[in-house]
């Protein structure tokens, strides 16, 4: 990709209802200019073929990459680094507590399998991995409104064990960076991050 120079690119993955889309939405605020992308914009129609029936439930397994048509997410990634912007949320603004890197732009990519993609991966400078306990999990999710909604033992037989599978994956590669989604900070550590590239560059 010919302007991939241009980019600081930020991923960030992790368990459902971790705070992926809360940090995310703090960036767009913080960061200029910057684009951004959410995976769940991807999800294959229920009754798509490529998906998968959770064992044991009658109800397609939205926890795993199959679910989603990643290939159609990462050209429209590519696209945009390219110049066709094909992000969900863009901005150009200012101000005193907007954070900027001169002849740089903001990619933000967050979805929950994200960094499991490798392509995607591979494209980021900044790697963001959210992890909770399972009782703090599922309570979180208890005050989500899902469509489908969740049948029961859906969390029980998809979520948590995929979340497990993706996570221990994720916690082999030393780009990532691990986040408690119990502690308010997460923005702090990717704005030091983005202050020490900065501080490389200048």
């Amino acid at each position: 990709m010919n302007h991939r120079n241009e980019w600081i690119i930020i991923g960030i993955s992790g368990v459902t209802c971790g705070g992926k889309t809360s940090l995310a939405n703090q960036l767009n605020m913080k960061l200029s200019p910057v684009y951004t992308f959410h995976q769940d914009k991807y999800f294959y129609p229920d009754d798509s073929p490529h998906h998968i029936k959770c064992e044991n439930l009658d109800h397609n397994n939205y926890d795993i990459l199959s679910a989603l048509d990643m290939e159609t997410m990462y050209k429209d990634i590519c696209a945009t680094i390219e110049g066709t912007d094909k992000s969900h949320y863009s901005s150009t603004h200012d101000g005193e507590h907007i954070f900027k890197i001169p002849n740089k732009k903001f990619l933000v990519i967050e979805g929950f399998t994200v960094l499991n993609y490798e392509p995607i991966m591979k494209l980021c400078n900044l790697s963001y991995y959210f992890v909770l306990e399972y009782g703090e999990c599922f309570a979180r999710r208890c005050l989500r409104v899902y469509e489908p909604p969740d049948v029961p033992g859906y969390f029980e037989l998809c979520v948590w064990p995929e979340h497990l599978r993706y996570r221990q994956a994720i916690e082999k590669n030393p780009r990532v960076t691990i986040l408690d989604g119990k502690t308010p900070n997460s923005l702090d550590i990717v704005m030091d991050n983005l202050k020490t590239i900065m501080e490389q560059k200048t």
